[in-house]
């Protein structure tokens, strides 16, 4: 089994506050370089404000960590392993199993609870698992599937319980999105906005960065392919490329992770035949230089 890596939500050394600090300093010196009298209006304002994005983390923290502390526990003795954290807020869900291809994937095997990479195919949510350790196997029910939730392109703050400010997701349209329904791949259409389906994945290949072997650096890569499908201006998806590239996980980029030990016995629709588990196990082991 593999060590959880460490769990790591600060309460005032968070990513809200560091936000507003630096957003306060920029209006602050432009005040005081534009309008002076406008300062301590500014200064008179700061408390809350900080109130407003402190207060959604400091009010039922204590039970959060304990639910996400016990959580870890049971994946890693469900699966071996647990994923890195992921501390919301979670504002989008999906209740099916939403699947992509991605060719730098060929080869790679991964299996977990939310996501599993096999041989090109990527899918979040595949459903209801049965995981034995001891036999090294894994099987998924694809029809019975569970909700996964995520925040979309971060990062998204929470301003005390009445609105959540961050980075856009854009105007919503149709997008024709593959899914797997009755053990095939099939095409669903969904109503939403811009950015979902390609900070879907990505999040998801985020939350195993630590375990899978699909790297950092290939997960914004098709993150970016996904914007640009999708109909983002193409200087707009660079834009949100060079933020995870530069912003996201920053201690994951030269990780480098091997093949599930697992065996899927479940029949991966739109995949091809899974290889023999020799020579998947002949892929060395993760290799761990380095955790967000």
């Amino acid at each position: 089994m593999q060590a959880a890596p460490p769990l790591n939500r600060p309460l005032l050394r968070h990513l809200a506050n560091l936000l507003v600090t630096a957003l306060g300093l920029v209006l602050l010196g432009l005040a005081w370089l534009l309008q002076p009298l406008l300062v301590q209006y500014l200064l008179a304002g700061a408390l809350p404000v900080y109130l407003g994005v402190l207060l959604p983390q400091l009010v039922g923290r204590r039970e959060r960590l304990r639910r996400i502390r016990a959580a870890r526990a049971a994946s890693v003795e469900r699966w071996g392993f647990c994923s890195r954290d992921r501390p919301g807020p979670w504002v989008n869900y999906i209740d099916f199993p939403l699947t992509v291809v991605c060719e730098e994937a060929r080869g790679c095997f991964f299996y977990s609870e939310w996501l599993v990479v096999h041989d090109g195919r990527i899918i979040v949510n595949p459903g209801h698992s049965e995981v034995d350790l001891a036999r090294g196997e894994v099987r998924y029910h694809f029809d019975r599937p569970r909700t996964y939730a995520w925040d979309g392109c971060s990062p998204k703050v929470p301003f005390y319980w009445l609105a959540i400010f961050g980075t856009p997701d854009w105007w919503e349209h149709l997008e024709d999105v593959a899914c797997i329904r009755d053990g095939e791949v099939r095409r669903k259409q969904v109503f939403w906005p811009l950015a979902h389906h390609a900070s879907l994945v990505h999040d998801a290949l985020y939350q195993f960065l630590n375990v899978s072997p699909l790297d950092k650096a290939c997960a914004d890569r098709l993150f970016q392919r996904m914007l640009l499908d999708a109909g983002m201006p193409r200087p707009l998806a660079y834009l949100y490329y060079l933020a995870v590239v530069l912003g996201g996980a920053p201690k994951m980029r030269r990780v480098r992770n091997g093949n599930s030990p697992l065996r899927c016995l479940t029949s991966i629709p739109g995949a091809a035949a899974e290889p023999a588990r020799k020579a998947r196990l002949e892929v060395p082991g993760a290799v761990h230089l380095g955790q967000d």
